[in-house]
C-alpha cells in the first residue's frame, strides 16, 4: 500500500515459513550481499531459516534506517514525477529553539553528572 510506511510492517512475516536461504532467488541474494559486510554463500548458510533471518535483520535496521531508505525511495520518485535537478535532497530541519533547549538540557546534564 503506497500509504502506509515500512516501519510497521518491516520483517514481520504474517505467518511462519519454512522457507531457507536456498530458497531465495539470486536477486535476492544480490540485495542482501550488497549491504556493507554482509556475506551468505548458499553452501554455508544455505539451510538458515528466513524467519530467523528476518529476526536477525531486525536487530541491525532499527526504525531510523527505515525511514532513511524510505526517504531515499520518496525522493527518487519525485525527482522521476516532476523531473527534477539530480542534486534534489529531501531534508528534515528543526525549530532552532528546540535545538537550543536540547543543547541546554544536555549542559545541564552533563555538569549533574560531572
Amino acid at each position: 500500500m503506497k500509504n502506509q510506511t515500512l516501519i510497521d510492517e518491516c520483517l514481520v512475516p504474517t505467518k511462519p515459513s519454512s522457507l531457507s536461504i536456498q530458497d531465495l532467488d539470486a536477486d535476492c541474494v544480490y540485495n542482501l550481499e550488497s549491504i556493507p559486510n554482509v556475506s551468505l554463500p548458499r553452501s554455508t548458510f544455505g539451510n538458515f531459516a528466513l524467519n530467523d533471518l528476518c529476526v536477525e535483520l531486525a536487530q541491525v535496521l532499527d526504525k531510523e534506517v527505515i525511514r532513511n531508505v524510505e526517504i531515499s525511495c520518496l525522493q527518487s520518485e519525485l525527482k522521476k514525477e516532476w523531473n527534477l535537478q539530480q542534486d534534489f535532497n529531501l531534508v528534515e530541519t528543526r525549530n532552532k529553539e528546540i535545538d537550543l533547549v536540547l543543547q541546554e538540557l544536555e549542559e545541564t546534564a552533563w555538569r549533574i553528572a560531572g
